[in-house]
């Protein structure tokens, strides 16, 4: 299979999957407004099933549903007792990787600012977070990091 970059430079559209915070809201596996991807470790099976449907559409690109941050965000969200940040990545890796195998597709991943950063500017403990966001995408080889909604060059 030729890499994500030589079907680009062949002038091959790409696309992309989305939406599973939304999407899987409105099914009634997300909390309102919640936007943490919990459900990856509390309905994987949901998970999976939306991946299957955006590959069966055409995407070319199945995304983790990974959470973006780390386990103080998550508590400070939703209290106690919901996964660890890495129980949620580990298992968003795993079902997007299966889907990857089973349909053709490339895996990404995505992580968003922190709020470290726009509050402190405070370089090692903005790194630190951005190292817990990507530790489970690198653990597992996804291919590709979506960097979304930074709104600073320098984080």
């Amino acid at each position: 299979m030729a890499s994500i970059l030589d079907r680009l430079k062949a002038g091959e559209v790409i696309l992309g999957d989305g939406s599973y915070t939304v999407t899987l809201e409105k099914r009634g596996y997300v909390l309102s407004n919640a936007w943490t991807p919990e459900s990856a470790v509390e309905h994987p099976d949901a998970v999976r099933q939306l991946a299957l449907e955006f590959a069966r559409a055409g995407a070319d690109i199945t995304q983790t549903y990974t959470f973006f941050s780390d386990d103080k965000r998550l508590k400070e969200w939703h209290g106690e007792g919901v996964p660890s940040c890495d129980q949620i990545n580990q298992s968003a890796c795993k079902i997007a990787k299966q889907v990857a195998k089973e349909k053709g597709t490339v895996t990404a991943g995505g992580i968003s600012m922190t709020d470290i950063y726009q509050t402190t500017r405070n370089k090692a403990s903005t790194v630190a977070e951005l190292k817990t966001a990507t530790k489970a995408l690198i653990e597992n080889d996804i291919e590709m990091i979506i960097c979304e909604y930074f709104r600073n060059i320098e984080e």
